[in-house]
């Protein structure tokens, strides 16, 4: 992304999406990439992406839920993927509201599915609870609670100046060390790549220093806890070997939330990638139980 604007265009990575079936739309606070596919009387179900990946992390996914008669919307939230990186802060209620608003500026069949993961559970959370009417069902994989506490370098952060150098100088390259780490792990070395180019954009490293400040990482219990005032079936499901949502945030979670179900995998946190067919298993199970 050009480093003289918000919402200038991004050429290179926008050629290359639109070949791969991209759209981009004017929301209120920038232009958001988004795909939807999926025959149109296909099961409709939103896919929300959590924080530093964009919505390529359901590239596994979006295939068996297709096969299993889905169709999909998915999106990259604001300063991820190629997004807009607009001005001023990375507020919750900022990712909320794009989520509203793709969904209407698409026209997406409401109700639908809405799912979440990590900080995107969350997300749709918060949003199923402003518009219930919104949400046939809450799927959230791997939710996140409260990341800021369990992230050492959340208070360096919030510095300002000192915060900007520490996530220049070691918090990007720490996130580009630890996902290389993971996607060799799980056999997806190809993403590591992908992820470089879009943290590279300008405005990436700001976005996310905003998500900390403003607390949009912080503690999500609220959200979860709101859902309580909806009658709505909610499927969690969480991996076993997850080293970035601590047991207790699962268990605290799970705690606020009214009358759900769970499934427990036995994966990390990134079960969209090593585990879509499980996941989509549970999905469906969920719709025709």
């Amino acid at each position: 992304m050009p480093n003289n604007a918000a919402n200038e265009s991004i050429a290179q990575p926008i050629e290359r999406d639109w070949q791969a079936g991209g759209n981009y739309t004017q929301l209120t606070d920038g232009v958001t990439y988004w795909r939807r596919e999926g025959p149109d009387d296909g099961v409709p179900i939103v896919l929300v992406h959590g924080a530093t990946v964009p919505c390529w992390e359901f590239d596994c996914l979006v295939p068996p839920l297709l096969r299993a008669g889905f169709q999909t919307l998915r999106f990259d939230l604001y300063g991820h993927g190629v997004s807009d990186r607009p001005a001023g802060d990375y507020t919750f209620d900022r990712f909320a509201r794009q989520l509203t608003e793709i969904i209407e500026a698409t026209h997406f069949p409401r109700p639908a599915i809405l799912l979440g993961h990590s900080f995107g559970a969350a997300i749709v959370a918060g949003v199923a609870a402003l518009h219930p009417e919104w949400a046939t069902r809450l799927v959230l994989v791997t939710p996140m609670l409260d990341f800021n506490s369990t992230s050492m370098w959340s208070k360096v952060f919030r510095y300002p100046g000192i915060g900007e150098l520490a996530m220049r100088f070691v918090g990007i390259p720490a996130l580009i060390r630890r996902r290389r780490r993971r996607y060799e792990r799980i056999g997806h070395p190809h993403l590591t790549q992908r992820f470089i180019e879009q943290v590279s954009y300008s405005g990436f490293d700001r976005g996310l220093i905003s998500m900390f400040r403003t607390a949009a990482l912080g503690d999500q219990g609220s959200r979860y806890k709101a859902l309580s005032a909806i009658k709505r079936e909610i499927l969690v499901i969480t991996g076993d070997d997850d080293a970035v949502i601590p047991p207790d945030h699962v268990a605290r979670v799970r705690s606020l939330l009214p009358n759900h179900s769970h499934v427990r995998i036995k994966g990390e946190h990134n079960l969209l990638l090593t585990h879509p067919d499980e996941v989509v298993e549970a999905v469906i199970r969920m719709k025709y139980g």
